[in-house]
């Protein structure tokens, strides 16, 4: 897990990644994060609560949400299956294609997609459904028809003008964004040890009640509801992945109470620590 994702989604042939996200999936729980590329969220069943930057949406089945490259952003599914699909749009076409421009314009935060697609045109949804259908059939030539998908998609977004130039307010919200990320990666590298609020505070070179602040507008949580989410998020994957027991595990991720840490590991994915890592149900 990382705030600043080091996954390579796709590849330069197909800069695009599709995943479907179920409840036995091992990332069910989207963490606050944020990646490069953009990324397209579809609700398949259920609901979910996204939140991108400062702004918290509510989705259903069948809703859309476009994510910006670069937005922080994170997502609580309530019984939902869902699929996460994540696009290199600059990569996806050349240079001199006639897409380039706006395509450009949305990576550099100049145009900005109203991100609650789904409620102005239904199609975004059957795009999803189809994009998945394909990525799971994976029939010859199926690159070609991915590509068209995701060009339709974002062509029905410009020919709809479902997107706004740049304002002060937010450009405010972008700057609010890229300063949190400063904290992000200051909690991913010492997340081990004990970190102090006026640590976070100062890598932002503000004061710890401003700091707190800024902190929730844009992730949603105070500093050690994040911390402690953060933590617990690296120890599910330690667990799954590494050798390390129970109590040692608790310890690397920064939890001194190993009774403290189990509470909490079961209240958040509802099933103890050592449970968990002799299941094979999660996948990866």
């Amino acid at each position: 897990m990382d705030y600043r994702e080091k996954i390579i989604h796709g590849d330069e042939g197909l800069p695009v990644a599709i995943y479907e996200i179920s409840p036995e999936h091992i990332r069910y729980r989207m963490n606050v994060h944020w990646h490069p590329e953009h990324e397209i969220l579809h609700v398949r069943r259920g609901e979910i609560t996204v939140r991108i930057n400062d702004l918290t949406l509510r989705l259903r089945t069948g809703d859309v949400v476009f994510i910006a490259g670069g937005s922080i952003h994170s997502a609580e599914p309530h019984d939902c299956d869902y699929t996460c699909i994540l696009i290199n749009l600059t990569l996806l076409m050349k240079k001199s294609d006639a897409c380039m421009s706006f395509a450009n314009r949305i990576s550099d935060g100049s145009v900005k997609i109203f991100p609650h697609l789904s409620q102005y045109n239904s199609s975004f949804s059957q795009s999803c459904t189809q994009l998945l259908q394909t990525h799971r059939e994976k029939k010859t030539g199926y690159p070609f028809i991915i590509k068209s998908i995701i060009f339709s998609f974002f062509g029905t977004v410009f020919n709809d003008e479902l997107y706004v130039e740049e304002t002060p307010h937010s450009s405010q919200t972008e700057s609010n964004a890229l300063r949190m990320k400063t904290v992000l990666s200051y909690i991913e590298q010492h997340y081990g040890s004990p970190i102090r609020l006026s640590d976070l505070a100062d890598q932002i070179h503000t004061s710890p009640n401003h700091f707190c602040r800024s902190f929730k507008e844009v992730t949603g949580q105070t500093p050690f509801e994040y911390i402690t989410s953060y933590r617990l998020a690296k120890a599910q994957h330690a667990l799954r992945t590494t050798d390390m027991g129970v109590t040692e595990t608790a310890l690397a991720c920064g939890f001194n109470d190993v009774s403290h840490f189990i509470r909490l590991f079961r209240e958040t994915y509802g099933i103890t620590p050592k449970r968990f890592q002799k299941s094979e149900d999660a996948e990866l």
